[in-house]
């Protein structure tokens, strides 16, 4: 089986832009896998959402090329499971799943991180920022639609209810393929 990618059908997206208030428009997605990758949302025990703009451009450049050391060390944080960051106009966002809000702070409390935080605040490099932690308050399993029944199932299970068809995890398979042009 392949999994869909891509962009929603232009139809689709012409009728979301008449909507008062949503502006789609191009942009780069930056998504990092951690040592929990084969972990899916319903995994998660804690979102940590950042926010960020920025007003002078070698404090942004500055800023990103700092940014890489943490993501080195995101790469091995236990109970890291993955994140996403993206742009919107000036609005940088970066959405990051951890295993617990335990995990979170750990990786939170590490010299490396604390020194960063330091810098920030030293450097200035944001115009605006945020942080925000939060626990999940109810964790709801993730359900597969089998492509060969009707069967709904839980995924933390590895076979169709209805049939018995194999239900392949797309976060827990090594062997999904990425999208052309996609690397991973």
């Amino acid at each position: 089986m392949e999994l869909v990618t891509g962009p929603p059908p232009p139809e689709a997206t012409a009728a979301m832009q008449a909507i008062d208030g949503v502006r789609i428009v191009p942009v780069m997605l930056n998504t990092q896998a951690g040592p929990e990758r084969h972990l899916g949302p319903e995994s998660t025990g804690a979102i940590l959402i950042l926010q960020g703009t920025f007003a002078d451009s070698d404090r942004f450049t500055e800023f990103w090329a700092n940014v890489v050391e943490l993501m080195h060390l995101l790469a091995a944080a236990p109970g890291f499971i993955r994140r996403y960051n993206f742009a919107d106009g000036p609005h940088y966002t970066l959405m990051a799943w951890w295993r617990s809000v335990d995990d979170a702070h750990a990786f939170f409390a590490r010299p490396e991180h604390q020194a960063a935080m330091r810098t920030t605040f030293q450097r200035r490099w944001n115009y605006t920022h945020f942080a925000g932690l939060w626990q999940m308050a109810d964790q709801r399993q993730r359900l597969f639609f089998c492509q060969t029944c009707d069967g709904i199932t839980p995924s933390s299970e590895s076979s169709c209810a209805g049939c018995g068809s194999p239900l392949h995890d797309p976060y827990g398979a090594s062997d999904v393929p990425a999208a052309a042009g996609v690397s991973r």
